[in-house]
Protein backbone atom coordinates (compact mmCIF):
# COMPACT_ATOMS: atom_id res chain seq x y z
CA UNK A 1 0.00 0.00 0.00
CA UNK A 2 2.81 2.19 0.88
CA UNK A 3 3.83 2.18 -3.13
CA UNK A 4 0.42 2.95 -3.84
CA UNK A 5 0.47 5.97 -1.66
CA UNK A 6 3.70 7.45 -2.98
CA UNK A 7 2.58 6.89 -6.41
CA UNK A 8 -0.40 9.07 -5.65
CA UNK A 9 1.85 11.97 -4.17
CA UNK A 10 3.98 12.20 -6.76
CA UNK A 11 1.18 11.80 -9.25
CA UNK A 12 0.03 15.32 -7.32
CA UNK A 13 3.14 16.93 -7.19
CA UNK A 14 3.71 16.41 -11.00
CA UNK A 15 0.56 17.80 -12.02
CA UNK A 16 1.26 21.05 -9.61
CA UNK A 17 4.86 21.75 -11.22
CA UNK A 18 3.25 20.94 -14.70
CA UNK A 19 0.92 23.65 -14.10
CA UNK A 20 2.78 26.23 -12.76
CA UNK A 21 5.24 25.67 -15.43
CA UNK A 22 2.40 25.83 -18.17
CA UNK A 23 1.28 29.67 -16.61
CA UNK A 24 4.41 30.48 -15.68
CA UNK A 25 6.15 30.08 -18.90
CA UNK A 26 3.73 28.94 -21.74
CA UNK A 27 0.53 31.03 -21.16
CA UNK A 28 1.52 34.41 -22.54
CA UNK A 29 1.33 37.22 -20.26
CA UNK A 30 -1.74 39.23 -21.91
CA UNK A 31 -3.52 35.75 -21.39
CA UNK A 32 -2.87 35.56 -17.85
CA UNK A 33 -3.94 38.87 -17.10
CA UNK A 34 -7.72 37.82 -18.68
CA UNK A 35 -8.02 34.94 -16.92
CA UNK A 36 -6.48 35.76 -13.43
CA UNK A 37 -7.93 39.24 -13.70
CA UNK A 38 -10.42 37.76 -10.61
CA UNK A 39 -7.89 38.56 -8.03
CA UNK A 40 -6.15 41.52 -9.62
CA UNK A 41 -9.67 43.47 -9.73
CA UNK A 42 -10.64 42.47 -6.56
CA UNK A 43 -7.37 44.01 -5.29
CA UNK A 44 -7.65 47.44 -7.83
CA UNK A 45 -11.38 47.59 -6.69
CA UNK A 46 -10.52 48.33 -3.15
CA UNK A 47 -8.41 50.94 -4.02
CA UNK A 48 -11.22 52.57 -6.72
CA UNK A 49 -12.59 56.15 -5.99
CA UNK A 50 -15.37 56.44 -8.11
CA UNK A 51 -17.30 59.65 -7.85
CA UNK A 52 -21.18 59.54 -9.45
CA UNK A 53 -23.02 63.03 -9.12
CA UNK A 54 -26.58 63.53 -9.79
CA UNK A 55 -26.36 66.98 -11.31
CA UNK A 56 -29.91 66.45 -13.01
CA UNK A 57 -31.26 65.51 -9.27
CA UNK A 58 -29.63 68.29 -7.39
CA UNK A 59 -31.38 70.76 -10.19
CA UNK A 60 -34.31 69.57 -9.84
CA UNK A 61 -34.33 69.69 -6.02
CA UNK A 62 -33.60 73.00 -6.01
CA UNK A 63 -36.20 75.99 -4.62
CA UNK A 64 -37.21 77.80 -7.86
CA UNK A 65 -38.30 80.59 -5.66
CA UNK A 66 -34.22 81.53 -4.21
CA UNK A 67 -33.03 80.57 -7.37
CA UNK A 68 -29.53 82.61 -7.31
CA UNK A 69 -28.57 81.37 -3.69
CA UNK A 70 -29.32 77.94 -4.40
CA UNK A 71 -27.28 78.14 -7.66
CA UNK A 72 -24.18 79.94 -5.83
CA UNK A 73 -24.54 76.81 -3.28
CA UNK A 74 -24.26 74.34 -6.09
CA UNK A 75 -21.49 75.72 -7.76
CA UNK A 76 -19.17 74.61 -4.96
CA UNK A 77 -20.01 71.21 -5.31
CA UNK A 78 -19.90 70.87 -9.67
CA UNK A 79 -17.30 72.43 -12.38
CA UNK A 80 -17.56 75.58 -13.91
CA UNK A 81 -18.10 74.11 -17.08
CA UNK A 82 -21.47 73.07 -15.66
CA UNK A 83 -22.26 76.40 -13.02
CA UNK A 84 -20.28 79.55 -14.63
CA UNK A 85 -18.69 81.76 -12.21
CA UNK A 86 -21.52 84.72 -10.75
CA UNK A 87 -24.25 83.02 -13.26
CA UNK A 88 -26.30 83.57 -10.66
CA UNK A 89 -26.71 87.24 -10.76
CA UNK A 90 -26.89 87.38 -14.48
CA UNK A 91 -30.98 87.40 -14.72
CA UNK A 92 -31.63 86.29 -18.12
CA UNK A 93 -29.66 83.08 -17.61
CA UNK A 94 -31.33 82.46 -14.68
CA UNK A 95 -34.86 82.92 -16.39
CA UNK A 96 -33.55 80.51 -19.00
CA UNK A 97 -32.94 78.08 -15.80
CA UNK A 98 -36.16 78.11 -14.83
CA UNK A 99 -37.73 77.47 -18.09
CA UNK A 100 -35.95 74.94 -17.97
CA UNK A 101 -36.93 73.19 -14.53
CA UNK A 102 -40.42 74.00 -15.43
CA UNK A 103 -40.43 72.54 -18.84
CA UNK A 104 -43.06 69.58 -18.77
CA UNK A 105 -41.14 67.66 -21.24
CA UNK A 106 -37.93 68.02 -18.87
CA UNK A 107 -39.32 67.45 -15.61
CA UNK A 108 -40.96 64.61 -17.07
CA UNK A 109 -37.82 63.01 -18.57
CA UNK A 110 -36.03 63.65 -15.28
CA UNK A 111 -38.91 61.60 -13.28
CA UNK A 112 -38.38 58.16 -15.86
CA UNK A 113 -34.54 58.30 -15.47
CA UNK A 114 -35.23 58.60 -11.68
CA UNK A 115 -36.71 55.17 -12.16
CA UNK A 116 -34.51 53.43 -14.47
CA UNK A 117 -30.85 54.98 -13.82
CA UNK A 118 -29.72 53.78 -10.40
CA UNK A 119 -26.86 55.41 -9.01
CA UNK A 120 -25.95 52.17 -6.77
CA UNK A 121 -26.61 49.55 -9.63
CA UNK A 122 -24.61 51.57 -12.00
CA UNK A 123 -21.62 52.32 -9.52
CA UNK A 124 -21.35 48.51 -8.87
CA UNK A 125 -21.34 47.83 -12.68
CA UNK A 126 -18.39 50.71 -13.09
CA UNK A 127 -16.75 49.11 -10.05
CA UNK A 128 -16.22 45.83 -12.02
CA UNK A 129 -15.21 47.97 -15.11
CA UNK A 130 -12.75 50.18 -12.98
CA UNK A 131 -11.14 47.52 -11.99
CA UNK A 132 -10.11 46.20 -15.09
CA UNK A 133 -8.89 49.15 -16.51
CA UNK A 134 -6.80 49.60 -13.63
CA UNK A 135 -4.87 46.43 -14.35
CA UNK A 136 -4.64 47.71 -17.71
CA UNK A 137 -3.60 51.16 -17.08
CA UNK A 138 -2.68 51.14 -13.28
CA UNK A 139 -1.64 54.45 -13.11
CA UNK A 140 -4.38 56.47 -15.00
CA UNK A 141 -7.01 58.76 -12.72
CA UNK A 142 -10.95 57.84 -12.73
CA UNK A 143 -12.66 60.42 -14.09
CA UNK A 144 -15.77 62.17 -12.25
CA UNK A 145 -18.67 61.02 -13.58
CA UNK A 146 -21.53 63.83 -13.66
CA UNK A 147 -24.98 62.29 -15.21
CA UNK A 148 -27.20 65.21 -16.89
CA UNK A 149 -30.51 65.30 -18.80
CA UNK A 150 -30.33 66.40 -22.39
CA UNK A 151 -33.77 66.75 -23.12
CA UNK A 152 -33.06 64.43 -26.07
CA UNK A 153 -31.01 66.31 -27.91
CA UNK A 154 -29.58 64.48 -30.25
CA UNK A 155 -26.80 66.68 -31.68
CA UNK A 156 -24.62 65.78 -28.21
CA UNK A 157 -23.44 62.48 -27.74
CA UNK A 158 -24.96 60.35 -24.78
CA UNK A 159 -22.01 60.12 -23.15
CA UNK A 160 -18.63 62.13 -23.62
CA UNK A 161 -15.53 63.28 -21.45
CA UNK A 162 -13.83 66.45 -20.96
CA UNK A 163 -10.92 68.11 -18.94
CA UNK A 164 -11.34 64.16 -17.24
CA UNK A 165 -15.29 64.54 -16.46
CA UNK A 166 -17.49 62.30 -17.75
CA UNK A 167 -20.58 63.57 -19.03
CA UNK A 168 -23.56 61.20 -19.20
CA UNK A 169 -27.25 62.35 -20.54
CA UNK A 170 -29.45 59.85 -18.52
CA UNK A 171 -31.99 60.72 -20.63
CA UNK A 172 -30.63 58.40 -23.66
CA UNK A 173 -31.18 55.13 -21.24
CA UNK A 174 -34.57 54.92 -20.29
CA UNK A 175 -35.33 51.84 -22.68
CA UNK A 176 -36.02 51.03 -25.76
CA UNK A 177 -39.53 50.90 -25.87
CA UNK A 178 -40.04 54.87 -23.75
CA UNK A 179 -42.71 57.17 -25.29
CA UNK A 180 -40.53 60.20 -25.47
CA UNK A 181 -38.00 58.09 -27.92
CA UNK A 182 -41.00 57.26 -30.41
CA UNK A 183 -42.60 60.74 -29.97
CA UNK A 184 -38.81 62.23 -30.80
CA UNK A 185 -38.75 60.41 -34.09
CA UNK A 186 -35.75 58.20 -32.60
CA UNK A 187 -35.26 55.37 -34.95
CA UNK A 188 -36.18 52.19 -33.44
CA UNK A 189 -31.89 50.64 -34.26
CA UNK A 190 -30.58 53.81 -32.40
CA UNK A 191 -33.72 53.37 -29.47
CA UNK A 192 -32.55 49.83 -29.01
CA UNK A 193 -29.33 50.89 -27.32
CA UNK A 194 -31.25 53.44 -25.24
CA UNK A 195 -31.47 50.46 -22.63
CA UNK A 196 -29.77 51.10 -19.22
CA UNK A 197 -27.18 48.54 -19.40
CA UNK A 198 -25.38 50.12 -22.14
CA UNK A 199 -24.77 53.23 -20.30
CA UNK A 200 -21.74 51.88 -18.86
CA UNK A 201 -20.39 50.69 -21.58
CA UNK A 202 -20.37 53.41 -23.22
CA UNK A 203 -18.77 55.24 -20.27
CA UNK A 204 -15.65 53.33 -22.59
CA UNK A 205 -16.96 52.89 -25.88
CA UNK A 206 -17.81 56.08 -26.37
CA UNK A 207 -15.67 58.42 -24.07
CA UNK A 208 -12.68 56.93 -22.58
CA UNK A 209 -11.33 54.96 -25.37
CA UNK A 210 -10.73 58.17 -26.87
CA UNK A 211 -7.90 59.25 -24.19
CA UNK A 212 -5.70 56.46 -26.30
CA UNK A 213 -7.32 57.39 -29.65
CA UNK A 214 -6.59 60.78 -30.28
CA UNK A 215 -6.98 61.87 -33.99
CA UNK A 216 -7.24 58.05 -35.98
CA UNK A 217 -6.97 58.42 -39.52
CA UNK A 218 -9.70 57.98 -41.75
CA UNK A 219 -7.63 57.50 -44.62
CA UNK A 220 -9.53 54.07 -46.02
CA UNK A 221 -12.03 51.80 -45.19
CA UNK A 222 -9.33 49.16 -43.48
CA UNK A 223 -7.66 52.17 -41.43
CA UNK A 224 -11.66 53.07 -39.86
CA UNK A 225 -12.27 49.59 -39.66
CA UNK A 226 -9.26 48.82 -37.36
CA UNK A 227 -9.61 52.08 -35.37
CA UNK A 228 -13.57 50.90 -34.88
CA UNK A 229 -12.39 47.38 -34.04
CA UNK A 230 -10.13 48.87 -31.36
CA UNK A 231 -13.07 50.97 -29.67
CA UNK A 232 -14.90 47.49 -29.30
CA UNK A 233 -11.98 45.45 -28.45
CA UNK A 234 -11.00 47.67 -25.82
CA UNK A 235 -14.53 47.84 -24.46
CA UNK A 236 -14.79 44.48 -24.33
CA UNK A 237 -11.68 44.13 -22.07
CA UNK A 238 -13.60 45.91 -19.76
CA UNK A 239 -16.63 44.35 -19.34
CA UNK A 240 -15.41 40.21 -20.29
CA UNK A 241 -18.31 38.65 -18.76
CA UNK A 242 -21.13 40.11 -21.00
CA UNK A 243 -22.11 38.50 -24.32
CA UNK A 244 -20.45 40.15 -27.48
CA UNK A 245 -23.78 41.05 -28.72
CA UNK A 246 -23.46 43.90 -25.79
CA UNK A 247 -20.23 45.25 -26.54
CA UNK A 248 -21.19 45.87 -29.96
CA UNK A 249 -24.96 47.26 -29.33
CA UNK A 250 -26.33 44.57 -31.63
CA UNK A 251 -30.19 42.52 -30.78
CA UNK A 252 -29.37 38.73 -30.68
CA UNK A 253 -31.19 38.51 -34.13
CA UNK A 254 -28.42 40.84 -35.30
CA UNK A 255 -25.64 39.45 -33.55
CA UNK A 256 -26.36 36.21 -35.28
CA UNK A 257 -26.74 37.54 -38.54
CA UNK A 258 -23.27 39.23 -38.31
CA UNK A 259 -21.49 36.44 -37.00
CA UNK A 260 -22.93 33.38 -39.41
CA UNK A 261 -21.96 36.15 -42.10
CA UNK A 262 -18.87 36.99 -41.45
CA UNK A 263 -17.18 35.38 -44.10
CA UNK A 264 -19.15 35.89 -46.56
CA UNK A 265 -19.00 40.03 -45.65
CA UNK A 266 -14.93 39.69 -45.81
CA UNK A 267 -14.65 38.19 -49.02
CA UNK A 268 -17.32 40.63 -50.44
CA UNK A 269 -14.86 43.27 -49.33
CA UNK A 270 -12.01 41.91 -50.59
CA UNK A 271 -13.42 40.21 -54.09
CA UNK A 272 -15.16 44.06 -54.23
CA UNK A 273 -11.17 45.86 -53.70
CA UNK A 274 -13.12 47.74 -50.80
CA UNK A 275 -10.61 47.27 -48.33
CA UNK A 276 -8.21 50.00 -49.03
CA UNK A 277 -11.39 52.45 -50.73
CA UNK A 278 -10.96 56.16 -49.49
CA UNK A 279 -14.45 57.25 -50.80
CA UNK A 280 -16.15 58.72 -47.98
CA UNK A 281 -19.54 57.25 -48.60
CA UNK A 282 -18.21 53.89 -48.45
CA UNK A 283 -16.72 54.53 -45.26
CA UNK A 284 -20.00 56.33 -44.09
CA UNK A 285 -21.63 52.91 -45.35
CA UNK A 286 -20.37 50.48 -42.94
CA UNK A 287 -19.37 52.69 -39.90
CA UNK A 288 -22.14 55.08 -39.54
CA UNK A 289 -25.58 53.85 -37.71
CA UNK A 290 -27.94 52.78 -39.51
CA UNK A 291 -30.79 50.03 -39.84
CA UNK A 292 -29.08 47.61 -42.16
CA UNK A 293 -25.75 47.94 -44.24
CA UNK A 294 -26.66 48.43 -47.76
CA UNK A 295 -24.42 46.47 -49.17
CA UNK A 296 -25.76 43.53 -47.52
CA UNK A 297 -29.57 44.07 -47.69
CA UNK A 298 -32.51 44.71 -44.94
CA UNK A 299 -31.72 41.66 -42.83
CA UNK A 300 -28.11 42.61 -41.72
CA UNK A 301 -27.20 44.98 -38.76
CA UNK A 302 -26.12 48.42 -39.85
CA UNK A 303 -22.20 48.70 -38.35
CA UNK A 304 -20.63 46.00 -39.89
CA UNK A 305 -17.33 47.62 -40.61
CA UNK A 306 -17.13 48.07 -36.93
CA UNK A 307 -17.81 44.04 -36.24
CA UNK A 308 -15.45 43.48 -39.00
CA UNK A 309 -12.58 45.47 -37.00
CA UNK A 310 -13.30 43.90 -34.09
CA UNK A 311 -13.22 40.17 -35.04
CA UNK A 312 -9.82 41.24 -36.82
CA UNK A 313 -8.56 43.38 -33.69
CA UNK A 314 -9.42 40.03 -31.81
CA UNK A 315 -7.58 37.87 -34.37
CA UNK A 316 -4.93 39.79 -34.17
CA UNK A 317 -4.43 39.45 -30.85
CA UNK A 318 -4.79 35.76 -30.78
CA UNK A 319 -2.53 35.21 -32.68
CA UNK A 320 -0.17 37.59 -30.95
CA UNK A 321 -0.48 37.12 -27.22
CA UNK A 322 2.57 38.88 -25.82
CA UNK A 323 0.83 42.07 -27.43
CA UNK A 324 -0.94 44.10 -23.84
CA UNK A 325 -4.17 46.19 -24.73
CA UNK A 326 -1.88 49.77 -24.43
CA UNK A 327 0.30 48.64 -26.95
CA UNK A 328 -2.88 47.77 -29.04
CA UNK A 329 -4.11 51.04 -28.68
CA UNK A 330 -0.79 52.91 -30.06
CA UNK A 331 0.00 50.91 -32.91
CA UNK A 332 -0.92 52.26 -36.24
CA UNK A 333 0.60 50.59 -38.59
CA UNK A 334 -2.58 49.36 -39.88
CA UNK A 335 -1.00 46.92 -42.99
CA UNK A 336 1.01 45.31 -39.92
CA UNK A 337 -1.95 44.64 -37.47
CA UNK A 338 -3.91 43.59 -40.89
CA UNK A 339 -0.67 40.46 -41.97
CA UNK A 340 -0.15 39.37 -38.16
CA UNK A 341 -3.66 39.00 -37.43
CA UNK A 342 -3.96 36.32 -39.93
CA UNK A 343 -7.69 37.07 -40.40
CA UNK A 344 -9.28 34.77 -42.52
CA UNK A 345 -12.96 34.16 -41.25
CA UNK A 346 -14.66 30.89 -42.83
CA UNK A 347 -17.50 31.08 -45.72
CA UNK A 348 -20.83 29.60 -44.84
Amino acid sequence: MKWKRRYFWFLIVFFTLAIAFFFLFIVPKKLLINNNSFSQVREKKKNLNIHILRYEQDLFSLDVHNMDKEIERLSKKYPPLLIEPEIWNDKERMNELKAYLTDTVIISLSKNAEKVIKTNVLLKELEKAFGYYKVFYPNDSIPLIITMISGLDMTMPSVYIYDNILFVNVDMYLGADNSYYRAAGIPLYIAERCNPVYLPIDIFKRALVYKYLQNPPRTTLLEVMITEGKKLYFTQMMFPALHERFIIGYSEKKYDWAKLHLGNIWNYIIEKNELFGKEEALMRSYIEDAPFTKQFGNDSPGRLGSFMGWKLIQSYMKNNPNITLPELMQEFDYQKILNLSKFKPHVK
